[in-house]
């Protein structure tokens, strides 16, 4: 009968215990679910920004206004842009969810002292290396960049780099000092996606700018050519017929038969040295017979001869 009750006595205990078990289980299911819509919600907030910022255009208007999509759509309380050129750190744009004077002030003193990217700093390592880092401040101590965060007062913040081409152009800086939250992996992945999708945006800017400088270049070319072609249009117009003394047929007629040959090669575009292999002759042998023609018919080069040659031998094709 003892033996009975004893086991009887336990059989509660180990139902409680299963039951237990089973809440946090379920507990553990509901944590991860969580974790899992946070992460997924925030990396879709990050990528919309991103696509927004594709619409802005210009590569400048992208860099200034990456902080502020990047701050609401994510929980940091404040977001730095710099750009990287010449081994060093310039400030370029800086959003803050409180959006006090004291940011654009702080903006204007980074500004002022760019940071030297250079060993031991932990920003160095990053525009080196192309990554995503939390940094804490105090335990990183000099490698966490003085001159940003006595400017900035961070305890921790998250820095990832901007590359285009494979080359590290600018730096992404993000903290939630305002709120004391701790930064964590998420962070991270959100600073880090959003970078990524950054540079891609600010690549392709990058390059339709381009594309539209030469594409400027190329139509100011143009133009400028038509109307070279228009004035030596209207030149040769009012200049009025050439004189007949040394271009009329009288003149044309005068070549030899060497000459008729080097002279239609001469309409053809050719240089002296391919007449001269044309002709299986020495270049200075054609040289001599251009200076003939040109003498002959009282031109005054190569394109002046061959002109007056077609208007005297009345042809519009002298080959």
């Amino acid at each position: 009968m003892a033996l009975a009750d004893t086991t009887g006595d336990q059989q509660p205990d180990a139902r409680e215990l299963e039951r237990i078990l089973s809440e946090l289980l379920a507990l553990e299911r509901e944590v991860v679910e969580v974790a899992y819509v946070r992460r997924s919600d925030s990396l879709e907030r990050a990528r919309e920004a991103v696509r927004q910022l594709g619409e802005v255009g210009s590569p400048q208007g992208i860099l200034s206004r990456a902080p502020e999509e990047l701050g609401a759509a994510s929980q940091f309380d404040r977001v730095l842009i710099s750009e990287v050129g010449d081994r060093s750190l310039r400030a370029s744009a800086i959003w803050s969810r409180e959006d006090h004077p004291g940011s654009e002030a702080a903006l204007a003193a980074l500004r002022r002292r760019p940071l030297a990217l250079e060993y031991p700093l932990i920003e160095a390592e990053i525009a080196a290396r192309r990554r995503v880092e939390i940094v804490d401040v105090a335990r990183s101590g000099a490698r966490a960049a003085p001159g940003l965060t006595a400017v900035l007062g961070w305890s921790s913040y998250v820095v990832a780099s901007l590359a285009v081409h494979g080359q590290t152009v600018g730096l992404l800086h993000a903290d939630a000092g305002a709120t004391g939250r701790a930064l964590d992996a998420l962070d991270a992945e959100i600073a880090g996606s959003f970078a990524e999708g950054l540079s891609g945006v600010f690549e392709r800017a990058v390059l339709r700018e381009t594309l539209r400088l030469h594409r400027q270049e190329l139509q100011s070319a143009v133009q400028w050519m038509s109307g070279r072609l228009g004035q030596l249009t209207a030149e040769a117009s009012d200049s009025g017929p050439p004189p007949t003394s040394g271009a009329g047929p009288a003149a044309s007629e005068t070549l030899t038969a060497r000459e008729l040959d080097v002279m239609r090669l001469l309409a053809r575009g050719h240089t002296n040295l391919a007449i001269a292999n044309e002709l299986v002759v020495r270049e200075g042998t054609v040289k001599y017979h251009v200076k003939n023609i040109l003498r002959k018919l009282g031109a005054t080069s190569r394109a002046d001869a061959v002109s007056r040659f077609v208007r005297a031998s009345g042809a519009s094709d002298p080959r």
